[in-house]
C-alpha cells in the first residue's frame, strides 16, 4: 500500500474552474517589478484521488515560480501583492528564502488574504504593508497521512512537522522580535489579525489606504477575497469580522468594457486590467464541483456496502480485499462472477488430481474377474447337492481336494 506524508501549513484548495498559475510577473520598468500571488502555494499541482488528473485550482507551484524569479533577479526593486490561502510549507518556505537572498528592495503587500504558509513570504518583505481589511492568519503546520504507520512511522511523523513548526517560528521571530514561546503560543491558537492588528503584533509595518473586497456567502461555504472564492469548509477557524454576501459577486457589466463603453475587452485585456474580476469569473466556472465530488463519495460508499453484502458467500478473504482496495477495483456483479470463474477452475483442477491419483495407484491395471453369469434352477439344483455332499465328507467348500 503507497504511504505518504504532505506537510502542509494552510487551510485548502480553492474553487477554480481549470488548472490556473496563480500568479504573474509585470516588468514597470527596467528596475522595477511587480509579482501578483493569487492562489495556492504547493510544491506541484495536486491529483484527484479519483481520476488520477490534476486536481482544478488556481496554483503557485515553487519549482515553476523560481525559475521565473530568475529572470528578474537583477531587478533593484521587487514589490510581491499577495492573496493566498497558504498551502505547502516548504514551498512557501522555499519561496521566502529565494526571496530573501535578492539584492532588490522587496516590498510585499497583503491585498485581502494571507493565511498560513503565504504569510512566510508576506513576511521577507523589508517594508510590509496591508489594508485595514486585510486577514492574516497563522496557526502551526498540519499534514495528511495516508497509508499504513506502525508507531516508529507516526513519530517520524510528528518529528517532521515539529521541525516545520520551529522553522515558522524563526521566521516570524526573526521580523516581528517576539519570543518563540510567544508566537508558540499564537500559532497554536490560530491567530487571525487585522491590517491594523498585524501591524500592533509586528506582522506588518504599514497600513496603506484602500478598501478590501472579502467576506463569506449567506450559506457559510466560501469565502470570497478580491474576487478569488475560497471553500469555508477548508479553513481550521475563521475571522470574526467577515461581512456576510447574500449572494456571490456576479460579473460587472460595466468592467467588461473599454474606457469607450462598446467595445468589449478579449480574455488578456480583461486579464490585465481587472485581475480581481478575471479570477472571479474564472472562480464561478467551477460551479457544481462540490456536487460532483459528492456523488462520487456516495457511488464509493455504495460500492463497498454491495461487496460487503455478498462477502460472507465467497468465503475467499484476498479476493474480497483486491476488488475493495485494488488497483483495478470490481464492484459487486464483477466480484461474484471472478468468485465463481475462480472456483470453477478450482473444480477443474480437484478433478484433475483425482485422475492423477487414480493413475498413479495403479487402480488402471487391475483385470477384472469375470462375472459367472445366472445359473438355471436345474445348474443351481446340482451344485446345491453337490455342496451337500462335500459338507458330509468334511470338504470346505473352496478348498482344493
Amino acid at each position: 500500500m503507497e504511504t505518504g506524508v504532505r506537510i502542509r501549513n494552510a487551510t485548502g484548495t480553492m474553487l477554480a474552474g481549470t488548472v490556473q498559475k496563480a500568479y504573474d510577473f509585470l516588468e514597470l520598468d527596467n528596475n522595477e517589478l511587480e509579482i501578483n500571488m493569487y492562489g495556492e502555494v504547493v510544491e506541484s499541482v495536486p491529483v484527484d484521488w479519483w481520476t488520477g488528473k490534476p486536481t482544478e485550482g488556481l496554483y503557485i507551484c515553487e519549482k515553476d515560480f523560481l525559475n521565473d524569479l530568475e529572470q528578474y533577479k537583477e531587478k533593484s526593486k521587487i514589490t510581491v501583492r499577495i492573496n493566498s490561502v497558504g498551502g505547502d510549507l516548504y514551498a512557501g518556505l522555499a519561496i521566502a528564502n529565494r526571496m530573501k537572498d535578492l539584492d532588490a528592495e522587496v516590498i510585499t503587500i497583503a491585498d485581502a488574504l494571507c493565511a498560513s504558509a503565504a504569510v512566510a513570504i508576506f513576511e521577507v518583505g523589508n517594508t510590509r504593508k496591508v489594508y485595514s481589511g486585510s486577514q492574516i492568519m497563522i496557526h502551526e503546520p498540519s499534514c495528511y497521512i495516508y497509508g499504513r504507520y506502525d508507531v516508529q512511522g507516526i513519530k517520524k511523523v510528528a518529528k517532521q512537522l515539529e521541525a516545520g513548526k520551529k522553522s515558522l517560528v524563526k521566521t516570524y521571530q526573526e521580523r516581528t522580535g517576539r519570543s518563540s514561546d510567544d508566537l508558540e503560543k499564537m500559532i497554536a491558537e490560530d491567530s487571525w489579525m487585522t491590517g491594523q492588528e498585524a501591524i500592533d503584533e509586528g506582522f506588518a509595518d504599514e497600513l496603506m489606504e484602500g478598501t478590501v473586497d472579502a467576506g463569506i456567502t449567506e450559506d457559510k461555504k466560501a469565502v470570497i477575497s478580491n474576487g478569488v472564492r475560497f471553500p469555508a469548509e477548508a479553513f481550521f477557524s475563521m475571522p470574526k469580522n467577515l461581512r456576510v454576501i447574500k449572494a456571490d459577486p456576479g460579473m460587472r457589466p460595466d468592467a467588461i468594457q473599454n474606457k469607450g463603453g462598446n467595445e468589449k475587452v478579449n480574455k488578456e485585456e480583461l486579464k490585465k486590467s481587472d485581475p480581481e474580476l478575471y479570477n472571479s469569473i474564472l472562480a464561478d466556472g467551477k460551479t457544481g464541483q462540490d456536487d460532483a465530488v459528492k456523488a462520487a463519495v456516495d457511488a464509493e460508499r455504495k460500492r463497498i456496502q454491495e461487496i460487503d453484502e455478498i462477502a460472507a458467500s465467497i468465503g475467499d478473504k484476498k479476493l474480497i480485499e483486491e476488488a475493495k482496495f485494488g488497483e483495478t477495483p470490481m464492484d459487486a456483479k464483477t466480484l461474484a462472477f471472478e468468485a465463481l470463474k475462480k472456483q470453477k477452475t478450482l473444480g477443474n483442477q480437484f478433478l484433475e488430481d483425482q485422475a492423477e491419483d487414480s493413475q498413479n495407484s495403479g487402480v488402471n491395471n487391475v483385470t477384472p474377474e469375470p462375472n459367472a453369469g445366472t445359473k438355471t434352477k436345474e445348474e443351481q439344483k446340482a451344485q446345491d447337492i453337490r455342496d451337500g455332499a462335500a459338507m458330509i465328507a468334511g470338504i470346505q467348500k473352496g478348498d482344493k481336494a
